[in-house]
């Protein structure tokens, strides 16, 4: 029987090598992931090492998964009436003309049930709105992230990070760093609070095992609920 390793969604085909002296990790041109482990390195050993690699992993995943992501995330078209989100919020985008002796005026702005955003930026629309989210999401998920390790009682790294991580939500490195996708901040806050959740639960335990669903369901009862919401829901915003 073949060998696997699965870590936070991830499965890595393993092949073991006479000649190898460390643990290596390839993303082949299919994404598929594969652990280059010496003959006699124990699961567990290989586990740990490749955990602390999660984050380049991920990135090489986004780099060749263009076409996966625009299958996951819907993509938006930067002209008037265009919906988006914000904490489970919908707004309509207003495309709006600022004088060039006005100075001061932010590319993006929520007001009432708008998202304005200025006109002459409308072509680099999708790095504004990514830029907004990513500021936003920092406060938001930091808090979001101190009130609930006390409840699953770990202590995960001071800060969070937030960047595109491509067809995922969110991920835990090994050390205790915590990452999330910038889309993240257009769920509604509840279905948040269950990503943050589920990576905190990763401290503990970094596979998806019976274990794992069941100490999350031990601190969030509802998290199957949650979790098909997202699973329906979240590309389409």
């Amino acid at each position: 029987m073949s060998e696997t390793i699965e870590i936070d969604d991830l499965i890595f085909s393993v092949k073991r090598s006479t000649r190898r002296r460390t643990v290596g990790i390839t993303v082949e041109r299919d994404k598929s992931l594969v652990a280059h482990l010496p003959q006699k390195v124990a699961l567990d050993e290989a586990t740990k090492l490749i955990a602390l690699k999660l984050l380049w992993v991920h990135q090489k995943l986004t780099e060749q998964g263009e076409s996966a992501r625009e299958n996951v995330f819907r993509v938006a078209e930067f002209v008037d009436g265009e919906g988006f989100h914000l904490l489970g919020k919908h707004y309509r985008l207003k495309l709006v003309d600022v004088p060039k002796n006005v100075t001061g005026v932010p590319s993006v702005r929520f007001e009432g049930d708008r998202l304005l955003l200025r006109r002459e930026q409308a072509t680099s629309g999708g790095k504004r709105i990514e830029e907004y989210y990513t500021r936003a999401a920092h406060p938001y998920l930091n808090e979001t992230v101190q009130r609930w390790k006390r409840i699953v009682g770990v202590e995960p790294r001071r800060f969070i990070q937030v960047m595109d991580l491509g067809y995922r939500w969110g991920s835990c490195s090994a050390d205790g760093t915590l990452n999330f996708h910038w889309r993240v901040m257009q769920l509604p806050p509840r279905v948040i609070d269950y990503l943050v959740v589920h990576e905190l639960m990763h401290i503990k335990l970094l596979d998806h095992s019976n274990k794992f669903w069941k100490n999350l369901g031990s601190v969030m009862p509802d998290y199957e609920i949650r979790r098909e919401w997202l699973k329906k829901n979240g590309g389409a915003l």
